[in-house]
Parts: C-alpha cells; structure tokens; sequence
C-alpha cells in the first residue's frame, strides 16, 4: 500500500491532483476514497482531489489539468489574453472578475471537475483548430508566484493571435485590443513570423498585421509579409467603416490613415 506521507511529500502545494496523477504513484482510486474518508485530501470534483488545508486557485487547477493524456500530447493551456497577461502586463486592462481563457486540444472538453468548480475566474473555452502544425512549441512555461510547480501556457506571439480570434468582429478594434497591441512592442519578430505562418485564420493574421502597422512596432519592419497567405479578397470586419487598402479590411475610421 503506498504511503501516505511519501504521497504528500511530492505533491506541490495548491496543485489539484487527478486520479490519473495519483494512480502514476501507485495510489488505487479505494486509497484515494480512504484518504478522503480519513481527512487527508479533498474532493475537488469527480476524479479529482487536494490536499486537505490547501488553497485552491485556477493556476493549481490548470496545472492538475495538465498531466498528459495516453498519447503524451498536452490537452489544455491557458492561452489568449490569459497568457499575454503573464507575459506582457496587460493585466492593468483586467476589471472586475478574472477572465481566465483556456484552449484546448481539437475535439477535447474540459472535464467536469474543473469546468464546475469555482476558481475564482470566469473561464472561456476554445478548441478549434488555429494553428498548422501543432507541436507545442507555441508553448512556454510559467511558475507562479510562490508555487512549486509550472505550467504551459500560449507564447505571447501566438496568445495575441488566439485572442484575436475568440473576439467578435464588433470588438476587434476595441480600446481594449488598442491599449493591449500599444504594448506589445517586445514580441520576437522570428515568433511572430513562424506564428502567422501558421495560422489558419486570414481575417485574425490580417488585423494583427494592421494593428502592428498602425502602431509601427521595431519587430513588424523585420516580418516577411510575401511568406504569409493572407488570401484574397476584402473583409468587412467594421460596419460602416474605412476600407485599409493594404491589408482589404474595413477599420472604424478613426483609425484608418489612408494607406
């Protein structure tokens, strides 16, 4: 019978632990029951427990929700606005409850044990397919604050695209898009590049680039432009708005140069 102790020795703080975790360390789901009885965890949800005495946030979830499945494939990962957040402080645009944006894999819920659960963050669920390719390397690690474990969250190159895309069209030129895009001038222009390369979405890698244009970022001057499908035709993204004549969308006018 596995030990108890040896069990909470090697389990992170706040970290919310699935059976699968538990089973990889010799725990049956009757030890798991039994140390439930016994007072020394807590059920989080169904197929899903913590440490007795733990505080519990969405970033202990996440990182629960991230053991890999049987193919050894990562399933979900903070992503979007979430992950640009971490990396670029855009969290000063963040009012009232956390919005926590979560992606995962094609075809893949998130399970009911952290999708009814209060984290203290309103969660958004994604999974479409945006990204050519797949591989992972879109993905970069993050250690909270305090914590002794890490996650995998969307590399700001390829969040900004992702949020880009779970927007409606109404919202694209929000001064909330504005202000976070202002302060995106550190991204790698080879991410960048490899990131728009590898998008799906045509009307998401088209407002990007007008968005990097308009705000003349040291990185957008070093892209090539001809190795990205932009495709054909205009896109009516802003009800009566301006046509950009380089990148054929439609821009409040406000915004639009004349280009």
């Amino acid at each position: 019978m596995t030990n108890i102790n040896r069990v909470l020795t090697h389990w992170p703080a706040g970290m919310v632990a699935t059976q699968d975790w538990l089973q990889a360390r010799g725990v049956t789901t009757d030890q798991a029951r039994k140390w439930l009885k016994s007072g020394w965890l807590v059920r989080v949800g169904h197929g899903a427990y913590a440490r007795a005495g733990d505080r519990l946030d969405w970033e202990g979830a996440v990182a629960g929700l991230q053991a890999k499945g049987a193919d050894g494939q990562l399933a979900y990962w903070p992503a979007g606005l979430t992950a640009l957040e971490m990396f670029v402080g855009a969290h000063f645009l963040s009012f009232g409850r956390f919005q926590l944006e979560m992606w995962g894999r094609p075809g893949k819920s998130l399970p009911r044990w952290f999708s009814e659960h209060d984290w203290g963050a309103s969660v958004s669920y994604h999974n479409y397919r945006l990204f050519e390719g797949e591989s992972g390397e879109h993905l970069v690690t993050h250690t909270p604050a305090g914590r002794d474990y890490s996650l995998l969250v969307s590399a700001p190159e390829w969040a900004v695209l992702e949020w880009l895309y779970s927007l409606r069209k109404t919202q694209l030129f929000s001064e909330k898009v504005m202000l976070t895009f202002e302060g995106l001038g550190t991204l790698r222009p080879p991410r960048v590049q490899k990131a728009l390369e590898a998008c799906r979405s045509v009307q998401v890698k088209r407002v990007f680039l007008y968005l990097a244009r308009e705000f003349d970022h040291m990185w957008y001057h070093r892209l090539d432009s001809g190795s990205i499908d932009l495709g054909r035709g205009k896109r009516q993204l802003y009800p009566d708005g301006k046509l950009d004549r380089e990148f054929l969308i439609t821009v409040p006018e406000r915004l639009n140069n004349g280009v």
